[in-house]
């Protein structure tokens, strides 16, 4: 705490007038960073999305221009958005009680398309092939792989740009093969 005053240029009596530990700014720094996550999260497997993942992933998998554009806007605002705090989040939650963030929202992420994918089964039967939860699960781990690895390794703009576009390409050509193998 002391570190973080004298950065701000405050004194620590006065820091804790604002949180009570370090655990408390912590989570406070995050916050909007894992409100933008959820909030994709929600996005990404609502029921609206299901017409657009069937018609990108199983009937035109060349025509998902929209789709692209939009996960790398998305996927580009976070980096560039809450780059300091994915750092945070990823590399200095140890001890926190965020220290299981990633664990939890993987677990959450993982029921959420299972959910998505059993509606989505629901809907058109002879369409949609599921796949064990764990399928889903390192879906999402890689998801935080990537992210961390794009941090790590300090990318530009436009190396960003071009390895979220690959990360994305690659993720709707996978769902399609595993969704159209039968």
């Amino acid at each position: 705490m002391r570190d973080i005053a004298k950065g701000a240029g405050i004194g620590v009596s006065n820091l804790y007038n604002y949180f009570k530990g370090k655990d408390e700014l912590f989570r406070y720094v995050v916050m909007p960073l894992i409100n933008e996550m959820e909030r994709m999260m929600r996005n990404h497997h609502s029921v609206k999305e299901q017409e657009q993942f069937l018609h990108y992933v199983i009937d035109d998998v060349g025509d998902c221009n929209e789709l692209m554009a939009t996960q790398v806007r998305e996927y580009m605002k976070l980096i560039h958005n809450y780059r300091d705090e994915l750092k945070l989040i990823l590399y200095k939650a140890q001890g926190s009680s965020l220290e299981t963030f990633i664990d939890d929202y993987t677990d959450a992420c993982t029921q959420q398309v299972l959910a998505f994918m059993n509606e989505l089964k629901d809907h058109y039967p002879s369409r949609v092939v599921t796949h064990p939860s764990f399928t889903y699960h390192v879906h999402t781990v890689w998801m935080f792989s990537f992210i961390s690895e794009v941090i790590k390794h300090q990318l530009s703009s436009s190396e960003t740009k071009h390895a979220i576009e690959d990360y994305i390409w690659f993720e709707i050509m996978g769902w399609s093969a595993l969704m159209n193998h039968h």
